[in-house]
């Protein structure tokens, strides 16, 4: 008699807790490489998320001692019929804090640049070694570089491939904070607690503002900026926030 043939393990573990959904990329033995199953995995989570109103705070992290070792080995680029992982991410209205157990390398590095924040263990090592092996970093890893530590440093990181330190990562300001690998599932969850309890429409609202100003003139950013604060005015959750300031107690924000 045949044994039943067991399901495989999902190659995205989703938990959610305290409106805190934990993305876990579970993929070790790939190291976590975004081939089609892994990213389609992905794509689909991040839309279960996206649509969840218990979600306040998504946090993506991984199994194993890699983030992400980024494409499949032999594969320059994504076939255009792949779902994009990194697309999917970066298009998430929540706040997405990156808890990184290992090194995020290449389309990885993408990956973990399409979060918001980012806690590195200290053993973590962050590097786009694509132009050394005669090809270009992708995933849009070189415009969120750029934007975020500056030209000559995202320069330094694609031209001569160099791996950069989770400490230095810290002080390049690419990553918030790096901690022991045994306190890394500590930490993220101590800074997505802190998320959560703030109003999830602020929060919104307040990644909005500084995702888009990126793209505007300084005249328009700020009058985007105006915009959103009329417009948080008129929620229930700004009426809460004030009523919970003057009688000094936690505020119950439910997101409307």
């Amino acid at each position: 008699m045949s044994l039943p043939r067991r399901a495989p393990a999902p190659a995205i573990e989703i938990v959610r807790r305290d409106g805190i959904a934990w993305l876990t990329l579970a993929r070790p033995e790939s190291q976590q490489r975004l081939d089609p199953e892994l990213s389609g995995a992905l794509v689909d989570a991040c839309a279960a998320v996206e649509h969840d109103d218990r979600t306040r705070v998504v946090v993506l992290t991984a199994r194993g001692r890699v983030f992400s070792a980024g494409l499949p080995v032999g594969c320059a680029w994504p076939e255009p019929t792949w779902p994009d992982a990194v697309g999917a991410v970066g298009a998430l209205t929540k706040p997405v804090l990156a808890a990184l157990p290992g090194d995020a390398l290449g389309w990885g590095l993408a990956l973990a640049m399409a979060c918001d924040v980012r806690i590195a263990a200290r053993t973590a090592r962050l590097a786009l070694p694509e132009v050394g092996e005669g090809r270009l970093p992708g995933g849009g890893v070189t415009a969120r570089l750029a934007r975020t530590v500056g030209v000559a440093r995202a320069l330094e990181l694609v031209l001569l491939g160099e791996r950069l330190s989770a400490p230095r990562a810290v002080a390049w300001g690419l990553v918030r904070a790096a901690v022991d690998p045994g306190r890394l599932a500590a930490a993220a969850e101590a800074a997505a607690r802190a998320l959560a309890g703030r109003g999830p429409l602020a929060l919104r609202l307040a990644k909005e503002a500084v995702v888009r100003a990126l793209d505007l003139p300084l005249a328009e950013g700020m009058r985007l900026e105006h915009d959103l604060y009329v417009l948080l005015q008129t929620t229930a959750d700004r009426r809460e926030g004030v009523r919970a300031f003057l009688a000094r107690r936690p505020a119950r924000f439910r997101g409307r």
